[in-house]
């Protein structure tokens, strides 16, 4: 992992801590849980330690963003968020009338039916995003951003979004001028003022949410892109991180049934999967290798340019897919309907805990996220003490 020697000097009296906030749509409300368990429990804010870099993708860029603007006053920021997700509608993240789907419903089949005559297919998405906009305009601080980041309280928030005209990635990052950026093959880091389509961009999940323009440039989900999400933490001086996924546990290899030909809605589950999941579970893998390499080349002194790097590592312990099976019906009709015209009812429950923006299955992941706290306090006193 390209990780830059730590700093030394008297800037150094504590370890440099990172958040990292992987993606998934309402999943995200998981992450929240987590961390109210782990003000809960006085790792966090209060006596508790305090965050210096936030780093989001996707969802956990909304996530991070508005946990940055209050770096000083963590269980404030925390508590914001969890009144939100407690409160979030469908209607709140995405047009659900019946008049706006109709016409992305058309415009779908006008352009796979005749697009190839025409060629003049139009830009879309599956779903029309407006109402996020507001919703991120009314509730993420960016004033206060700004402010917390010119008093010094806010070391780095670095959002990641994924360039959809040159196949790249780029690090949003808003952090303290002269603060050291780093290269690496097919991403650039722009450093610039984050705000609401800054946001948008990085969230928006591939085919379900419109790209973003911002600066006549097309900006996609930033999990796109993103093979390595501890990277920018650890580039931006991090000692050790909190990396908090949103996929559960896989399923067990003797609960599989013979399969059938995948339908469209499975691989389409698969893919997310892929994009929004997976990157940030093997990062964290990768991490752990080359901590243990370099301990055992080099004992406490870097090496090469490396160092070590500790890294909590915090998921679902329950499948979020059978959380979303029960709750199914809150999603719109109309989108639940179009959903289940690409596959079985266990299909669509994947794609369904991306979309389920519900105050039910939130409160539920967020709930959870206490829970799994809870059960792995031995564990992160172990982290926190070291």
């Amino acid at each position: 992992m390209d990780a830059p020697s730590a700093p030394t000097g008297p800037e150094m009296t504590r370890p440099r801590t990172a958040l990292v906030l992987s993606g998934g749509g309402a999943r995200g409300a998981y992450q929240i849980g987590v961390l109210r368990g782990l003000v809960e429990h006085g790792f966090l804010a209060g006596g508790g330690v305090s965050i210096d870099v936030f780093v989001g993708s996707s969802a956990g860029s909304i996530n991070a963003t508005t946990l940055a603007a209050w770096a000083d006053d963590l269980a404030t920021g925390i508590g914001r968020l969890e009144r939100v997700w407690s409160e979030i509608r469908p209607s709140s993240v995405y047009r659900t009338d019946l008049g706006s789907l109709g016409r992305i419903g058309l415009r779908w089949a006008w352009d796979l039916s005749f697009g190839g005559a025409t060629r003049r297919a139009q830009p879309k998405a599956l779903l029309d995003t407006a109402p996020l906009h507001a919703l991120l305009a009314e509730h993420v601080p960016f004033a206060r951003l700004e402010q917390t980041l010119a008093s010094g309280r806010l070391g780095a928030l670095a959002l990641v979004a994924t360039d959809l005209q040159t196949a790249s990635g780029v690090v949003f990052l808003s952090a303290p001028p002269g603060t050291p950026t780093w290269r690496r093959r097919r991403w650039r880091i722009e450093a610039t003022t984050i705000r609401v389509e800054h946001l948008l961009a990085s969230s928006a999940i591939p085919i379900f949410f419109p790209s973003v323009e911002i600066d006549g440039r097309y900006f996609g989900d930033g999990s796109i892109r993103n093979t390595a999400p501890l990277s920018p933490a650890i580039n931006l001086g991090a000692d050790r991180v909190i990396a908090i996924g949103v996929s559960g546990p896989p399923v067990p290899e003797e609960a599989l049934r013979p399969a059938d030909v995948p339908s469209v809605a499975q691989v389409a589950g698969v893919l997310l999967d892929a994009v929004m999941l997976d990157a940030i579970e093997v990062d964290v893998e990768h991490s752990e290798r080359v901590n243990r390499s370099v301990v055992r080349v080099s004992g406490d002194r870097p090496a090469d340019g490396f160092r070590p790097v500790d890294v909590l590592w915090l998921r679902p312990s329950q499948r979020v897919r059978e959380l979303a099976a029960e709750l199914t019906d809150r999603i719109p009709p109309i989108v639940h309907y179009l959903m289940r015209g690409l596959g079985s009812d266990a299909a669509v429950n994947e794609l369904a805990s991306y979309l389920l923006f519900d105050p039910s299955f939130c409160g539920a992941l967020m709930e959870l996220g206490r829970q799994d706290v809870a059960a792995e306090r031995e564990r992160i006193a172990a982290f926190f003490a070291r």
